[in-house]
């Protein structure tokens, strides 16, 4: 990577996305082994799942839809994660 590269609007979105989804899997992962070692409670694992869905449940996000789908996203991770084991 000693190529110089042009960042364009488009390629900052793009690397803050791929960010956001890395770190999103990252701690979902980290909850889950946690959990199967039985070091995250129900309560803790609720309070990181609603700290994560906080941003977004806020009404300036409330009609977009690209929002929505990464909230239903992060409800199907983490209902793996809550599962029954």
């Amino acid at each position: 990577m000693t190529e110089n590269l042009t960042l364009t609007a488009k390629t900052l979105i793009e690397a803050h996305e791929a960010s956001d989804v890395s770190a999103t899997n990252g701690i979902v992962c980290l909850a889950n082994i946690l959990r199967k070692r039985g070091l995250l409670t129900d309560a803790e694992t609720s309070a990181m799942y609603d700290s994560m869905s906080l941003p977004f449940g806020l009404p300036k996000y409330a009609g977009n839809r690209a929002v929505q789908e990464l909230q239903l996203n992060l409800d199907q991770l983490f209902a793996v994660v809550v599962a029954p084991k």
